[in-house]
């Protein structure tokens, strides 16, 4: 698994029953689904619900997803949280159960302006992981993570990667000016796709890679080999398709498109609310205009 990280990454969602325990066959079922067409597995990432699981769940996720993998593709596995002792404490966890890289966010609930402490928090934990350490800059923790940041992350010999799904284009442009031949950059959000590749981005990481992975392969062989025009009407239909996340919340939203092709029902992690019938009818009409379920797999 010490290849350079690069291509495609589910951010896999986590199928859930009743008390949020996990659904292990709905799990097992869509990691199989997905696998052939990605580069890495992704558990417990936004997609994943990872703040709101309990650690039974979130534990039981990751040793699931270990085993299914079997070693055929790198596991990433998100272990983010409010403060750096917290993250620590869950280090040893998941290393145990056999992931293969860390993948780390800000801290999030305080706001923290203060680019040396967040240093600090990613430094600290970067040295008493033995796995490699990717960072994982997000909105949703409030702590934009800046260039000169990621610079000096960038020259830890155990940080080997960034997923930025901040969603600043001009921002992401700085990180990929710090790839190196140990230091990766990946998009999150799915409308940049295209652009960040063409910009020399790594890789991707999608929360639609759960119900249509094959569509991102397709892109990355077409940015790759310089099919331009098809590359264009690639992210045409990947930006259509990200529509679905306008109704709910992304994980509710994917969740309904997972309970229609049988991965698991649509039962998100409390407080977040499942998604109301008539966005649950949005979604699917999204999904149906697009056409690329019934695609074949790019081969």
């Amino acid at each position: 698994m010490n290849k350079r990280p690069a291509g495609v990454i589910c951010p896999i969602a986590t199928p859930l029953l009743e008390g949020e325990k996990l659904d292990e066959q709905a799990f097992r079922r869509l990691i199989d689904f997905v696998l052939p067409s990605i580069d890495g597995l992704l558990v417990l990432g936004t997609t994943g619900e990872f703040a709101l699981l309990t650690e039974t769940t979130a534990y039981r996720a990751v040793e699931v997803a270990v085993d299914q993998v079997a070693s055929r593709i790198p596991v990433y596995v998100g272990i983010g949280d409010t403060g750096t002792g917290r993250v620590l404490k869950k280090l040893p966890v998941v290393e145990a159960l056999g992931a293969d890289y860390l993948l780390i966010t800000a801290p999030y609930y305080f706001s923290i302006s203060d680019q040396e402490a967040l240093r600090r928090h990613f430094i600290t934990v970067a040295d008493a992981a033995s796995q490699p350490v990717f960072i994982y800059n997000i909105q949703n923790t409030h702590n934009n993570l800046s260039p000169a940041l990621i610079a000096e992350l960038a020259e830890h010999p155990n940080i080997l990667g960034l997923k930025d799904s901040w969603g600043d284009f001009y921002q992401f442009q700085e990180f990929l000016a710090l790839r190196s031949e140990k230091f990766s950059v990946f998009m999150g959000p799915e409308q940049l796709f295209a652009a960040s590749l063409w910009l020399g981005a790594d890789g991707l990481v999608s929360a639609l890679a759960n119900i249509t992975p094959h569509i991102f392969k397709r892109l990355v062989t077409q940015v790759a080999s310089g099919q331009r025009e098809a590359a264009i009407e690639t992210q045409r239909k990947i930006t259509h398709l990200a529509k679905i996340f306008r109704y709910g919340t992304v994980a509710g939203a994917l969740k309904v498109a997972l309970e229609d092709l049988g991965f698991g029902s649509r039962r998100v992690a409390a407080p977040l609310p499942p998604c109301t019938e008539a966005q649950a009818e949005q979604i699917r009409r999204i999904v149906a205009q697009s056409n690329i379920l019934r695609e074949e797999p790019y081969v």
